[in-house]
């Protein structure tokens, strides 16, 4: 059985209102623990850059591009993401070290699937290193390399919370109303399909901000004081999308508002609203057999005249209409819950896309996994404990000579290092310093152990360092002991530094001597004779030329 794994998934959507934050344990597959939920809302300023982002996107021809602000904007929107985390953790009462995995989805500003091109801005290794765990990202591009249409990726998931659904609901199909609509059928016989179905609230927001003022019609209050005007429901529904024979992904851009001349403001709203729950409808006779059973989520459940029509409509054809609150679920933390559930699934290598969903030729995962790194040598990198690391830690320290200096002084065992790694990883997240992993820049490869460790007996920070024998007499410690040190007075962490060595640890000697330390004290230590060594940062500034803070030294 897979190891269940805490995954965070971060959703900013078509609407471009804020980040959804969602908690999942799951083991990829039919286990799925649903955890708690925060949307995080942006600032209206924010908003404004990121519709400014659409227009800077049309310019892109290669997916890396990021033309006008958009490198900007894709920092400044993954620190966004970071802070959401932040206040996601705080709210839960949960730490950084909770957490296996963040599933981010980033900002869709492109998508042109015919032209197997799909961008969404987010940097997955800034993400990481701010929060201080691994980011799965970019999950979208591995299925059109395979020929999909990069979308939707959120039927696996559905199709794991079905098993909640009772059988004489089924077939079911569930309906996401975000900016665009989707729907996933799953048929009792194993059938997934899923497709983009036509325009949800994007139309709908985007007219009553031009017209109203207003991000979005709350409830659909607007919408329900109109009237549909046929003719320009009928130009929306009569497009060729719902027609053609192949599903394809739409971008946000594929449908456009009303003129301000079609309509007056709650004709224009009732009007949309209309033809949001009449494209889903039209789109579902694409699907292998006649719904049962629709699971509304996404933000256009609250939307009160959207979800009459599709009652209405979908009653037409003898199928009921849930939202998915009735069902047991949270129709706003659905899509974020997914990409936290579809990072674990691609960590683990499995598919995220099928034929049925995204037109690819063959279930394919995908997906970027990105580790943290806390610091960046020539040839190593170090990055937080993740779990699972206990087994590459007791290997550290396996035999009789590579545990005699360290821990209890005998071989570590897979609890033993397992409560030595939760102890780091407590320290790192109250402190930001303690023991980390230690990897090979080059192939991830295990490396050792190396950080800065605070002793509050002894109010002193000490470097620490530990390489995996096959990596002896390399210099990774020496590497790692002088990054470390210039880490910590860069950072302004102390104004003093201090190492420790047992007096028959040659090794660990003339590495802490060859970075610029001078002995201090010889004290027992677990009753056993260590030299302990120190630098500070007049010594540090003097030997690297740097002009001293200090105006008497």
């Amino acid at each position: 059985m897979a190891r269940m794994k805490t995954a965070i998934g971060l959703m900013s959507g078509t609407s471009m209102d804020g980040i959804d934050v969602a908690l999942v344990r799951t083991d990829g597959e039919a286990i799925v623990e649903r955890g708690p939920f925060l949307s995080v809302p942006y600032e209206p300023a924010f908003r404004e850059r990121l519709k400014q982002a659409l227009d800077d996107a049309k310019a892109i021809r290669e997916r890396r591009e990021r033309p006008g602000d958009l490198f900007r904007m894709e920092r400044d929107l993954t620190l966004r993401h970071a802070e959401a985390v932040r206040l996601f953790l705080k709210h839960a009462g949960l730490s950084a070290s909770d957490i296996d995995l963040i599933g981010f989805h980033g900002q869709t500003v492109l998508h042109r699937p015919d032209e197997g091109l799909t961008v969404q801005i987010g940097d997955g290794a800034l993400l990481a290193k701010k929060t201080g765990i691994p980011v799965v990202y970019d999950m979208r591009a591995n299925d059109m390399m395979y020929g999909g249409q990069g979308a939707p990726l959120v039927p696996v998931y559905h199709q794991a919370l079905a098993h909640q659904i009772s059988g004489d609901q089924w077939p079911v199909c569930f309906v996401n109303i975000g900016g665009i609509s989707n729907l996933t059928f799953l048929g009792r016989d194993g059938t997934i399909t899923g497709f983009d179905s036509g325009p949800g609230n994007t139309l709908i927001d985007q007219w009553v901000e031009t017209h109203a003022g207003i991000p979005y019609d709350d409830g659909g209050r607007i919408a329900s004081e109109g009237s549909v005007i046929p003719a320009l429901a009928d130009r929306y529904l009569d497009n060729p999308f719902f027609t053609a024979p192949t599903r394809r992904s739409l971008d946000r851009n594929d449908f456009r508002p009303p003129e301000g001349t079609d309509a007056e403001l709650s004709d224009g709203a009732r009007t949309l609203a209309y033809v949001s729950a009449a494209a889903i409808l039209k789109s579902a006779a694409h699907l292998p057999a006649q719904p049962k059973t629709y699971v509304i989520c996404g933000g256009g459940r609250l939307n009160r005249t959207i979800m009459a029509d599709l009652a209405r409509l979908a009653g037409e054809q003898g199928a009921d209409v849930l939202s998915a609150e009735a069902t047991g679920f949270d129709g706003d933390a659905m899509e974020a819950e997914a990409w936290a559930y579809l990072a674990v699934r691609s960590a683990r290598g499995l598919p995220l896309t099928f034929p049925g969903t995204t037109g690819v030729t063959l279930p394919v995962s995908g997906g970027v996994l990105v580790r943290p790194v806390i610091l960046e040598t020539e040839r190593l990198l170090l990055s937080p404990w993740e779990r699972g690391d206990e087994a590459s830690l007791a290997a550290l320290h396996a035999t009789s000579e590579t545990s005699l200096y360290v821990g209890e002084g005998v071989p570590w065992s897979l609890d033993y290092a397992k409560r030595r790694i939760d102890g780091w990883r407590s320290a790192f997240a109250l402190r930001g310093l303690a023991t980390l992993k230690l990897l090979a820049k080059d192939d991830g490869a295990f490396i050792g152990r190396a950080g800065i460790n605070w002793y509050e007996d002894d109010g002193a920070h000490q470097v620490v360092y530990s390489i995996a024998r096959h990596a002896w007499g390399q210099g990774y410690a020496t590497e790692i002991a002088a990054a470390l040190r210039d880490w910590f007075f860069t950072r302004n962490i102390a104004d003093r530094l201090e190492g420790m060595a047992h007096v028959d640890n040659k090794a660990s000697i003339r590495v802490l001597t060859t970075i610029g330390m001078t002995p201090t004290i010889l004290r027992q230590v677990r009753g056993e004779p260590c030299q302990f060594f120190e630098i500070d940062r007049v010594s540090w500034e003097r030997a690297k030329a740097i002009p001293s803070r200090n105006p008497n030294s």
